[in-house]
């Protein structure tokens, strides 16, 4: 993924643009909890520069987990006791979906508070951190609440219960010493982190970890789309390389096809999970992910991965969306895309349908070739190899659904856990 200048800033860019999706009173909420966060730190002293990039990253997504308006509206009402879901969620995705993993445990407390932890086993180091997470948290809820840090510095002294004095002795050094409430509202606190994130060495494998983990966050969702994303994928990458194409193109397939559905993360979940047809109005929503796709991917990913993920919805014949483009304007690794994200929906089990038979999907892509609006060599290269594309992507699939599963488990387990400590 080098070749593609799949940087940190690159990802995290993506990664929070997306999370802003969520709900508008998110946007720039991870980013300045962040900011906070890192500032501690930097106080303390005892955390060495991968950490703090780590940690950065981290405190970034805390609100990962987040889908559901009711839990939105928790969290910023700041009801501890209500909040735990979304904390369990995002350890989980941590856990199993990130190359963080070794700080999931962090996601899963930063809603703690400090009379919580004399009754669980968490390392030092992690629950220093997920304090100051919660702080931070609280802070810029409070600061955005149109209180001045000053003012929301003052809450604290009825707070201890949650932070304990450690953390809240720390964050007002900071904020004597730093100016953060002017840094939040100029901006410049945005240079400060990509400045401090520009040199971490991640490698490109981990790069695309991190697009996996916010492109199967919006899959996990819902079940029954669960594997579509990674089904698109590798359906992408056979298509490609039956065809012959360049590992330069396969990469950029392959980060177009992980991104293609990111801005379903706006999608309500009612409207997902339909298990019926769309009215016209929720068809209109529906379609409005491609736009917000666009919107989080643009000049933050290059061109031509941002394109083949906007326009896996157009035709040949110029009817497709959102742009109406037409075949001449449309380049191979975009129809492929097109294809195999038709692929994978008409063979694997949705909402609205159960998984249709090979002859069925083999039936309805021949119809969209000869109609003019799919590629015919892209197709005529799935059929000829249908088997042996679609069992790679069966196999690639079912590691998910594993995952998927052990999730769902593990959250049962976890939050049964956290409601009798609480």
């Amino acid at each position: 993924m080098k070749r593609l200048n799949l940087t940190v800033g690159r990802v995290m860019s993506v990664m929070l643009r997306a999370l802003d999706q969520i709900d508008v009173r998110l946007v720039d909420h991870g980013h300045r909890v962040a900011y906070i966060v890192y500032k501690m730190m930097q106080a303390s002293g005892t955390y060495s520069l991968r950490e703090m990039q780590e940690i950065v990253i981290v405190s970034s997504l805390h609100d990962i987990g987040a889908y559901k308006t009711e839990e939105i509206d928790n969290m910023l009402r700041f009801e501890s006791d209500d909040v735990f879901d979304h904390s369990i969620y995002g350890s989980l995705f941590f856990k199993y979906m990130s190359p963080l993993s070794k700080w999931s445990e962090v996601i899963l407390y930063h809603h703690f508070n400090e009379i919580h932890y004399e009754k669980v086993n968490v390392e030092r180091r992690i629950k220093d951190i997920a304090v100051m997470i919660h702080l931070a948290d609280r802070m810029d809820i409070l600061m955005q609440g149109r209180q001045s840090l000053r003012e929301a510095e003052a809450d604290l002294d009825h707070q201890k219960y949650r932070f304990g004095e450690k953390a809240i002795s720390l964050f007002r050094q900071v904020n004597k010493e730093a100016d953060i409430e002017n840094s939040i509202k100029d901006g410049s606190y945005l240079g400060e982190l990509k400045g401090m994130l520009k040199d971490a060495d991640f490698e490109g494998d981990t790069m695309l970890d991190f697009i996996r983990m916010i492109a199967y966050s919006i899959d996990f969702r819902s079940e029954t789309t669960v594997t579509h994303v990674v089904s698109t994928v590798s359906i992408s990458l056979e298509l490609g390389r039956f065809l012959g194409l360049q590992e330069e193109d396969l990469e950029k397939i392959e980060l177009g096809a992980y991104l293609h559905d990111i801005g379903k993360i706006a999608t309500p979940l009612g409207i997902l999970e339909k298990p019926g047809s769309l009215t016209n109005e929720e068809m209109r929503t529906m379609r409005e992910h491609i736009e917000i796709t666009g919107d989080i991917l643009k000049g933050r990913v290059q061109d031509e991965v941002y394109q083949i993920a906007y326009r896996h919805h157009e035709k040949l014949d110029g009817r497709g969306y959102p742009l109406k483009l037409t075949g001449d304007q449309l380049t191979l690794n975009d129809r492929i895309v097109a294809v195999s994200d038709m692929m994978s929906a008409l063979a694997g089990k949705r909402s609205y349908k159960e998984s249709f038979s090979k002859e069925v999907v083999i039936d309805i892509l021949k119809r969209q070739m000869d109609s003019g609006k799919l590629d015919r060599r892209v197709i005529e290269t799935a059929i000829a190899n249908y088997d042996i594309i679609m069992e790679c992507c069966r196999m690639n699939t079912l590691r998910i659904t594993e995952i998927y599963h052990k999730i769902k488990s593990e959250f049962r387990s976890i939050r049964t856990g956290m409601m009798e400590l609480v």
